[in-house]
């Protein structure tokens, strides 16, 4: 056996430690500056496409060039990202201007390609294209899409339908709304948007018929968004069948009370004395802003209700009928039995000449 050196191994070892470390030191750093290069590289052709598209998008304003440069075949996903970009911004003629300069620069089959790339960004790069360039050749892809797990790519797909067809997604669409919880009632009225506000309460209203509660109540409650009668057949036949659940009922009397129609007066009367508070909040609520003189003596009854809300919402509708001036306030708050329903009624009683008060008269100049 020959004798170790122990201080000479140390001193290797430290040295392959060092050698490590400075090999990892230069790797890393040779890696960076990789990675800048390639992010300056694609900054720099980034601009070059932005630079050569940008002015023959201004162009489609007044129709679309007759000569278009080509097109690389790595420059199309930022090509897609920028006409994305200005199709959004436009309407009218140059947009049919811009789908035409897309369709010459073989846009829709490239668009086709990423539909199924395994990048999700990509994918919904394709489905926003598509949807933009109303290619229907895509629809039953489109469709199956709907039940995705991913509720951006399953909504960014119907986005796209409304826009090929909006007439023939609305038959898809109304299922699928009806059980996505996932998808936001804002966004799914705004989907509508390229079709017209009529058919968005419709469709959503239809939709709302058939979901959960939980959905239900929610796609109710963003109909006023439309502001469009349609959304409100569906909703009377839903409530006049008496089966409708507490959270339902609420979100439509909510919706009554928004759009304002003389032919729900009645139906809202009768939830008055409904026995989930909530439902009498809304239908309190609801009369305020449709109410005639007759539906004091119903909302004075709701100034005695044991909930401090609905008392509340009851006193804020009594203030705002047509019929109800601020002598009939003040009379009819010393007729009232208990201490509460007189508190929430002076509360607007005091609303009401604060207001007053801070109307400063004018002054008569006419006088030296």
């Amino acid at each position: 056996m020959f004798p170790v050196d122990h201080a000479d191994l140390s001193i290797r070892i430290g040295i392959m430690a060092i050698l490590s470390i400075y090999t990892a030191i230069i790797l890393l750093f040779l890696w960076i500056v990789t990675l800048r290069v390639i992010r300056h590289s694609k900054d720099h052709r980034r601009q070059r496409v932005s630079d050569i598209w940008r002015p023959l998008f201004s162009e489609c304003l007044l129709g679309v060039p007759e000569t278009l440069p080509a097109l690389d075949a790595r420059d199309q996903v930022q090509f897609l990202y920028l006409w994305n970009h200005y199709y959004e911004s436009i309407r009218g003629e140059a947009a049919v201007s811009l789908i035409e300069l897309a369709r010459r620069m073989g846009t829709d089959r490239f668009a086709k390609q990423l539909l199924r790339a395994r990048k999700l960004r990509r994918r919904l790069l394709a489905i926003v294209t598509l949807g933009h360039l109303g290619e229907r050749s895509v629809w039953n892809e489109l469709s199956a899409l709907l039940d995705a797990d991913n509720a951006f790519l399953s909504f960014v797909a119907a986005k796209a339908l409304t826009q090929i067809d909006a007439q023939a997604a609305v038959s898809l669409l109304i299922p699928v709304i009806s059980k996505r919880s996932d998808w936001s009632p804002l966004k799914v009225v705004a989907m509508f948007g390229n079709a017209n506000a009529d058919m968005a309460a419709d469709t959503i209203a239809r939709a709302a018929c058939q979901a959960s509660p939980d959905i239900a109540a929610r796609l109710i409650r963003h109909l006023a968004v439309t502001r469009s009668a349609r959304a409100l057949p569906p909703l009377r036949t839903l409530l006049s069948g008496g089966t409708a659940p507490d959270n339902v009922t609420a979100a439509c009397l909510f919706l009554f009370g928004q759009c304002s129609d003389p032919k729900d007066l009645t139906m809202v009367r009768s939830y008055v004395t409904h026995p989930t508070w909530y439902v009498r909040l809304q239908a309190a609520s609801a009369l305020g802003k449709m109410g005639l003189e007759v539906d004091e003596a119903r909302l004075v009854a709701l100034l005695s209700d044991d909930i401090w809300w609905v008392r509340y919402r009851a006193a804020e509708a009594l203030s705002n009928l047509p019929s109800m001036t601020e002598e009939k306030m003040a009379a009819l708050c010393g007729t009232l039995p208990t201490v509460e329903s007189q508190e929430a009624l002076l509360r607007f009683i005091a609303q009401s000449n604060a207001s007053k008060a801070g109307a400063k008269p004018v002054p008569d100049r006419s006088v030296a």
